[in-house]
């Protein structure tokens, strides 16, 4: 690994997994250089990458909800130091907090784990279709740069390809941003409402997704689809233990 470019094994890994989906779906009988077998095997790829983390996303949401029982709990803390802004106090409430977290067995960075794995995977397919599209990439992934699906070529930023580009790639972003939208319900329900900042994420996703390939805003949308299809699920099935 080099130091210039820590991401590229992860690039070549994100990049040869694409290629190997890509091409088990040409031999079910798909053409290989169409645009809707490249996102098919993007949807894929976010199944098998999803699915992978599916252990820790529910070790994650049972890690929130023994949060949310805890929040009286630490409140009672915080009361208690009520009107005290002094070190002592802060270090006080800071030290009861740990030590009511080691108690229950909660780890309040563990929800953040499968996004902190999720994020150089995501860099990686970035890299990965970004070098393919300016043919600087694997040869498996050369069909990629040419691939053209709905009018809009998957190597094209949303606002460089062109009408069809931009409705396709707006698309993908607005199904991305819903999704984001509704999995923050559901995620917050009956809990105190975040107003307008649960809002924030979604808009600045989906203004930043302009800037990258059709193929990665296609990614994005359908990893945003599984992420609420998840959070549905586990609300339903998953319980404090």
């Amino acid at each position: 690994m080099s130091l210039l470019d820590p991401i590229a094994p992860v690039r070549a890994a994100v990049g040869g997994l694409l290629t190997v989906l890509h091409d088990l779906l040409a031999g079910t009988g798909l053409d290989p250089a169409a645009g809707t077998t490249w996102l098919l095997a993007v949807a894929l790829l976010v199944v098998v990458v999803r699915a992978a983390l599916l252990p820790l996303a529910v070790r994650s949401y049972r890690s929130g909800l023994r949060m949310r029982a805890l929040q009286p709990e630490l409140a009672r803390i915080r009361e208690r130091f009520a009107g005290r802004s002094d070190a002592a106090a802060r270090r006080e409430v800071a030290e009861r907090t740990a030590a009511l977290y080691r108690e229950r067995g909660i780890r309040p960075l563990a929800a953040f784990v499968p996004l902190l794995i999720q994020i150089p995977l995501f860099l990686g397919l970035v890299q990965a279709l970004e070098h393919a599209a300016h043919a600087s990439g694997t040869a498996a992934l050369g069909s990629f740069a040419a691939a053209v699906a709905f009018g809009a070529p998957l190597a094209a930023a949303a606002f460089a390809g062109g009408a069809p580009s931009a409705f396709v790639g707006i698309a993908f972003l607005v199904i991305s941003a819903g999704a984001q939208v509704l999995t923050q319900h559901v995620a917050t329900a009956g809990a105190a409402p975040g107003g307008r900042l649960l809002l924030l994420l979604p808009v600045v996703t989906a203004a930043a997704g302009f800037a990258f390939p059709i193929g990665v805003t296609a990614y994005w949308a359908c990893s945003a689809l599984w992420t609420l299809g998840q959070q549905l699920v586990l609300s339903r099935v998953v319980r404090l233990a």
